[in-house]
């Protein structure tokens, strides 16, 4: 509560401030309620960072707001100074916090999910940086930043799948003109854990040697032109370990790596398409394969079956069939090289992935519609050899602040079922799901 009262009176302040006036609020938010045939909460295939490979609708099972407050403090003779402060509240659908709800292991102080459990969730402060343009006089078109950022990411909606996400802490100039396209450059850096003690260990000495600081350094070049309404981004980023002396004397490896990045953006059917081709090797070996690809480069591949190497293909967009229906939709193929083979136990030395979701809506006036999600995933799990599937079909009745696909407030009740291998394993297989949601941003 404490954590909860501070965050209140910040942002207080802040909305009382003199120039109160020019802030700026912007947000994401999703919360919902659901049930089964078999009674009891749905199961969520893949949350949060694990993303949705079988598509997000019906499928999500947290509350999460992202609160996104902006400022302008600086405007006099074409430079400009601005800061955004970004706090977020997540929580799992399980412990809902509405109440002081009775919890059976609630004394143990040290217990820190059961403190979180009490509360109904944890807060944290995603975003917190200030940029200032025109202040560089070889290029005033350029903006300058530094702080803790979202940094240009890029996610297919339906997936909550980010396939370049190198946010974190760190320092950049963007926007910079250069030929026929914009230069960005940015140094960022992210905390891992990578074995040893806790992350919250009480013995500093293992806390310590579990943390290695990763460095980035993206490079970005954007706009360039194609045919008539396209246009091409490529991104680069290298990454390496800053590792203390003492992970140097513990033999931790300090292993670069880096991640490539290829983006075609075209309209197609009064809508667009985006065509997308990654790869990454040696500390960023999984970027092309897990969800957030960019986000962390580890100092090495330490553990057997970890990815050295991998490569995807992302075809996604959102297109108009008719007047009446839009569809989005995405198609993924990853086929990664992991490092090792855990003392012969790994069966599956060159795992694949794929997935496909398709989101067709039809529109029955400037606020109702009708929404089907059907998805389709696919992994190699590389230590039985084996390829594990799912299946989903969620329909739902949306009522949305205006006809677009990407309009919000949604509010939606829904219905459907998961099947496959996936949901064979966690007894859910066919299982009916029905449920409620609201999803917005602003």
């Amino acid at each position: 509560m404490t954590q909860i009262k501070a965050l209140s009176a910040a942002v207080a302040a802040v909305l009382v401030s003199s120039s109160a006036l020019a802030v700026e609020f912007h947000g994401y938010g999703r919360a919902g309620m659901s049930t089964t045939g078999d009674g009891g909460e749905q199961t969520c295939y893949g949350n949060g960072p694990d993303g949705h490979k079988a598509g997000r609708l019906g499928n999500e099972c947290d509350t999460y707001v992202e609160m996104s407050f902006q400022q302008e403090l600086y405007n006099q003779g074409g430079k400009k100074f601005r800061i955004e402060v970004m706090p977020v509240f997540t929580s799992e659908n399980d412990f809902q916090g509405n109440s002081a709800q009775w919890n059976p292991t609630y004394n143990n102080p040290d217990d820190d999910d059961q403190v979180n459990a009490w509360r109904g969730g944890d807060w944290s402060m995603r975003q917190y940086y200030a940029a200032a343009e025109g202040v560089l006089n070889f290029a005033p078109e350029a903006t300058i930043w530094a702080g803790k950022r979202f940094y240009q990411r890029k996610d297919i909606h339906i997936m909550d799948w980010y396939y370049l996400n190198n946010s974190g802490y760190g320092v950049g100039i963007e926007n910079v003109q250069a030929g026929v396209g914009k230069l960005s450059v940015a140094w960022i850096n992210v905390d891992q854990h990578v074995g040893g003690g806790s992350i919250n260990d009480k013995d500093e000495a293992n806390r310590i040697t579990s943390i290695v600081q990763s460095n980035k350094l993206d490079v970005r070049y954007s706009g360039i032109p194609l045919w008539e309404g396209a246009s091409m981004e490529l991104v680069g980023i290298y990454g390496w370990a800053d590792l203390t002396d003492a992970q140097d004397d513990l033999g931790y490896g300090d292993e670069d790596g880096y991640f490539f990045t290829a983006e075609i953006s075209h309209g197609l059917m009064g809508g667009f398409n985006k065509i997308v081709l990654q790869y990454g090797k040696d500390s960023m070996g999984d970027a092309a394969w897990m969800n957030h690809g960019g986000e962390s480069s580890l100092s090495t591949p330490w553990w057997d079956g970890a990815k050295q190497e991998s490569y995807r293909f992302i075809d996604w967009g959102v297109i108009n069939l008719s007047e009446k229906v839009e569809l989005g939709y995405s198609f993924m193929y990853a086929k990664s090289e992991t490092h090792g083979d855990n003392n012969g136990e790994l069966n599956e030395e060159k795992p694949t992935l794929i997935s496909v979701v398709a989101r067709p809506m039809y529109k029955w006036d400037d606020v109702m519609k009708t929404t089907l999600e059907v998805g389709y995933t696919k992994e190699d799990d590389i230590f039985s050899g084996d390829s594990v599937d799912l299946y989903k079909a969620v329909i739902a009745q949306e009522w949305t602040a205006g006809p677009s696909f990407w309009s919000r407030p949604a509010i939606r009740v829904y219905a459907g079922s998961f099947f496959g291998d996936q949901a064979e394993a966690r007894n859910d297989d066919g299982d009916i799901r029905v449920g409620a949601q609201v999803e917005a941003w602003w």
